[in-house]
């Protein structure tokens, strides 16, 4: 697993970040998201009589945009990462993937996290300077900042897992793209307490592991809960976190048997 990982790291640093502006770009754009977010909360009133303060303290909105936005740059970081699955067909580099002598399900998820590390390493150090510059690592033990770390990594690489998955056995998965992208942001809690959804709005929500994530992330960051105070909201995140590796899996073997049958390696 871990030579998968090293020579996908290679290939992906070559292939998607050779440029200075490439790194330039993944951190303008998510900084760029998470300032209009910040200051989309200012014309509100967040004193203590306010609505808002029911759902996020008025003290700590900027922690609660920079765990979202974090936690949303190393899940879209990864739709995105999957997205180019679709140049493999298009380039007609297909064949190397399945005719790779390793486990597919290893190359789908060392080959997502490969791509999770540069994409996100700058918005985490733009989080890391904002949040001691204002003063917020006092507040913030490092026991907590580890294992919010290792949660958001571990599940990222999952999701990406699935993702690449399924993008690699449909002919045309590009839609997912923006039907992932747009409700995963509204719907997860990024910039919107998840609290403060109505039902249905919630239950959109629960489908995405970057829900789950969030609301343990932010329970140890913002509220000092330990990991054990935690187990009602680790054991949802487990649970779903095994169906998608459980769908990766049988997508995979499916798709290969399908591949030796029929010779086509589109699945959906």
């Amino acid at each position: 697993m871990l030579a998968i990982f090293l020579e996908e790291l290679k290939k992906s640093h070559h292939q998607n970040f050779h440029s200075m502006m490439t790194y330039f770009s993944l951190c303008l754009w998510p900084a760029l998201s998470f300032t209009t977010a910040y200051y989309a909360f200012k014309p509100f009133d967040l004193s203590a009589s306010s609505p808002i303060v029911r759902f996020v303290d008025s003290d700590q909105v900027l922690l609660f945009l920079l765990t979202g936005y974090l936690g949303y740059i190393f899940f879209l970081s990864l739709v995105e990462s999957a997205w180019q699955m679709s140049y493999e067909r298009q380039f007609g580099t297909l064949e190397t993937i399945f005719l790779s002598p390793v486990s597919k399900v290893q190359l789908m998820i060392a080959r997502a996290t490969s791509n999770l590390i540069e994409s996100v390493w700058l918005f985490t150090a733009f989080t890391a300077l904002v949040v001691i510059a204002t003063g917020g690592f006092a507040a913030i033990s490092l026991g907590s900042v580890l294992i919010s770390f290792l949660i958001l990594f571990f599940s990222a690489a999952i999701w990406g897992g699935f993702l690449n998955a399924l993008f690699l056995f449909s002919r045309d998965a590009g839609f997912l793209f923006t039907v992932v992208q747009g409700p995963m942001e509204f719907f997860s809690g990024v910039r919107i307490p998840f609290a403060a959804l109505p039902i249905w709005g919630k239950v959109i929500g629960y489908v995405f592991p970057l829900t789950y994530v969030l609301n343990i992330v932010r329970k140890l960051l913002l509220e000092g809960a330990s990991v054990l105070e935690l187990g009602n909201q680790l054991l949802p995140l487990l649970g779903v976190l095994a169906i998608l590796l459980g769908l990766t899996i049988i997508i995979v073997k499916k798709a290969e048997r399908k591949m030796k049958r029929t010779g086509s390696a589109v699945l959906f």
